[in-house]
């Protein structure tokens, strides 16, 4: 351990001064929180425990950051389902399983619904989380399937639309496949990917989605929540091609359909040009 780096009273290491370590060896790799680069600057945490090499690993899957605005806080609950705690708000995507599995947690103050598809869109579970002050954000198509009381706090928001909430602004960014099966369950239009600006951090929830101009488009990404899930979704090289073009300071891997095609992608990244750090963590459900 290196005198930037402390243990904290969960077992977890924190990096609070200077830069993480640049290089990544996947040698022996057990599936959890992967750092590939530094951190952006002294004022940036990223909390994972350590193993052996450059590799860096946690079975819990939970990533804090700092900034002038306070802490920034990711943790994951279910494949797409994390909660991002800021000082402005805490905002759930995707969350399904019942509320029993976000038992916990802060209560949300925005949810995001990223498509319709059932793995995604679970009715029961909004129901327990969404209250009179929760703020729920969809695609049009999912709101015409919301249960009046949902609706009531429902904000429709279609591809290229934006909202605000407690400060933080809400843009619809499109999400879907480019062809094949990914084109066939993700259409162009259903879905949304969201771009969050929270403070001075710009906060990019992917969605469903293949490697698509609008995503290639974007710039100033703090952080990059992405899945994997080729054929339907990002597979490993298009991953890399997509975090090499947005250039986000940190990507988050909120989905991917084997731990294969996770590792798959950091021993990619391990080659890529970037200087930026990744957390691939383990998803148990």
């Amino acid at each position: 351990m290196n005198g930037s780096e402390q243990t904290d009273d969960r077992g977890r290491l924190t990096a609070e001064h200077g830069a993480l370590r640049r290089t990544v060896s996947v040698a022996g790799i057990v599936a959890a929180v992967v750092l590939s680069a530094a951190c952006s600057s002294a004022a940036d945490v990223v909390q994972s425990p350590r193993v052996s090499g450059d590799v860096r690993a946690s079975q819990s899957p939970d990533a804090d950051f700092l900034s002038e605005d306070g802490r920034m806080s990711v943790s994951q609950v279910r494949q797409m389902g994390v909660i991002i705690e800021t000082p402005a708000a805490v905002i759930y995507t995707d969350p399904t399983g019942g509320g029993h599995a976000y038992a916990g947690h802060p209560a949300p103050d925005i949810v995001l619904v990223s498509h319709e598809h059932r793995e995604n869109y679970d009715i029961e579970t909004l129901g327990d989380l969404v209250g009179p002050d929760t703020l729920l954000v969809v695609p049009p198509l999912v709101l015409d399937s919301l249960p009046e009381r949902l609706r009531e706090s429902a904000v429709p928001l279609a591809n290229g639309e934006r909202s605000e909430s407690a400060g933080i602004t809400i843009e619809a960014i499109p999400a879907y496949g480019l062809g094949g099966e990914a084109e066939r369950w993700h259409p162009r239009g259903n879905g949304n990917g969201y771009v969050l600006t929270i403070g001075d951090r710009r906060v990019y929830v992917a969605g469903s989605t293949e490697a698509i101009p609008e995503m290639l488009a974007l710039d100033d990404i703090y952080l990059a929540l992405l899945p994997l899930y080729p054929p339907y979704a990002l597979g490993p090289e298009e991953a890399v091609r997509a975090v090499s073009t947005v250039r986000p300071q940190y990507t988050y891997i909120y989905q991917y359909n084997s731990e294969g095609t996770r590792d798959d992608f950091v021993k990619a990244m391990d080659g890529a040009p970037t200087e930026m750090a990744i957390v691939a963590p383990q998803i148990s459900s």
